[in-house]
């Protein structure tokens, strides 16, 4: 007695294949990589912070160079007492001139101060402020160049993952008919029932697969719509645009440092600067000052004064606070100069690791090119020996697996080769939306 084989294990593919995301060509909108990485720069909230803190920073050196212009204070009072007072300060006593007396006293006054001398801590000040700017500034270029890596890897992911999406569809579309065929025949009394459970596995390890994909393209919208700070609806709908490197990533030359190394680098001057201004402590501060005064009673006409001086101040004992200060300011710049250093480092492992891995992928690239090439080719031949009979099921079905690991690792290694570029453009301080657009096509 024959078994029949019943194609209801085949409802599961069918329904994965449906839903599957269709192919990107059907969206309703285009979306580039060059839209998606200016959408980052200006939503994310990394650069907001950055740009927030470039602006405190300057702020604080307008504050440091302020100090270094004449103060210029005003004031003035009214005074109602119980029992009369003198108008005006007694320079002198004339029994012939006596002074004013009155119980209500009005003043004011304008007076100005400037320092002369302070040792240095001024200066000191306003370099540490200065080179506070230019970290920050660095800070925020590095945090750019972050968010142009990660905008673009993202991007790379959901196209990647969309590109094995719809390879596993044309899989699932040829182990279907392939099955349908081994169900045909097997009814027929023309092919062996392990035909039918050899087709049916296959696709079942490509329900699989496709479930996989599927997921993946989900993770990678939101992944996208996330670090674009856009709904995710806009990524769902979009049709993203290919992206190839255009040239070899970047021959022009970059800055001379990195931003991180370069924020590193003002960090030990600003760590420098501090010292020096600690140890101006030791000096002494002198100090000028002048003003006009005016007093003024009831029925007295307005006295006006002048006043001039110079005053010094030197603390001769504070009790260790000023060595201790000087002390850990020594050490802040022994700290900086070993981030510096620490930094650098890695910028230079950064920039050899994407080094090899440009080198890796552009092969890998170039095999599974000519690769999908051939198990395409192999998958017709294939398929034409089914039709007529000649050919064996195991072979067909072993070249529609080597097919799709071909195309997804096709997709996956141009993804790699692509990030490649950017790290290393990153590690050496090239990676900026200029560069993004000059190395690769974006097409529209």
């Amino acid at each position: 007695m024959s078994t029949r084989v019943t194609p209801s294990i085949l409802a599961p593919a069918l329904t994965l294949a449906l839903l599957l995301p269709p192919a990107t060509g059907l969206a309703a909108q285009d979306l580039t990589l060059k839209e998606a990485v200016e959408s980052a720069i200006e939503s994310h909230p990394a650069m907001a912070g950055a740009g927030a803190r470039v602006d405190g920073a300057e702020a604080a050196l307008g504050m440091a160079r302020a100090r270094s212009i004449p103060d210029v204070t005003g004031t003035g009072s009214l005074t109602r007492y119980q029992e009369p007072m003198v108008v005006a300060p007694l320079h002198g006593f004339d029994p012939l001139n006596p002074p004013a007396f009155d119980r209500t006293l009005a003043q004011a006054g304008v007076s100005m101060g400037y320092t002369l001398f302070d040792g240095g801590v001024r200066g000191s000040r306003i370099r540490e402020g200065e080179a506070g700017v230019a970290a920050l500034r660095a800070i925020r270029s590095a945090t750019e160049m972050k968010l142009v890596e990660e905008a673009t890897d993202a991007f790379l992911a959901l196209a990647t993952a969309r590109e094995v999406a719809e390879a596993a569809r044309h899989q699932t579309a040829a182990l279907q008919a392939e099955a349908t065929r081994a169900e045909q025949r097997f009814a027929e009394g023309s092919a062996a029932r392990v035909e039918v459970l050899r087709a049916q596995a296959a696709l079942l390890d490509v329900v699989a697969q496709t479930a996989s994909a599927t997921s993946r393209v989900a993770l990678m919208e939101r992944a996208l719509a996330r670090v674009m700070g856009v709904p995710l609806d806009q990524v769902e709908d979009a049709s993203l645009t290919p992206v190839s490197v255009a040239d070899a990533g970047g021959v022009e030359p970059g800055p001379d440092e990195p931003p991180s190394v370069l924020a590193a680098r003002r960090g030990v001057e600003m760590a420098q600067a501090r010292l020096r201004g600690e140890r101006a402590t030791r000096l002494p501060t002198v100090q000028a000052r002048g003003g006009l005064l005016s007093f003024m009673g009831g029925g007295v006409d307005p006295i006006v004064e002048w006043q001039a001086g110079v005053g010094l101040s030197w603390p001769i004992f504070t009790g260790g606070t000023r060595s201790a200060s000087i002390r850990r300011a020594e050490s802040e710049v022994r700290a900086a100069q070993e981030d510096l250093r620490s930094i650098r480092m890695n910028e230079d492992a950064a920039a050899d690791a994407a080094r090899a891995s440009l080198t890796e992928t552009t092969a890998r690239t170039r095999a599974l090119e000519a690769a999908v090439v051939q198990w395409e080719e192999v998958a017709r031949i294939e398929a034409l020996g089914l039709e007529s009979g000649a050919g064996v099921q195991s072979d067909f079905l072993q070249a529609e697996a080597g097919l799709f690991r071909a195309r997804a690792g096709l997709a996956q290694a141009r993804h790699e080769g692509i990030m490649a570029h950017l790290r290393l453009a990153r590690a050496e301080g090239r990676l900026t939306l200029e560069w993004l657009e000059r190395t690769l096509e974006m097409e529209r």
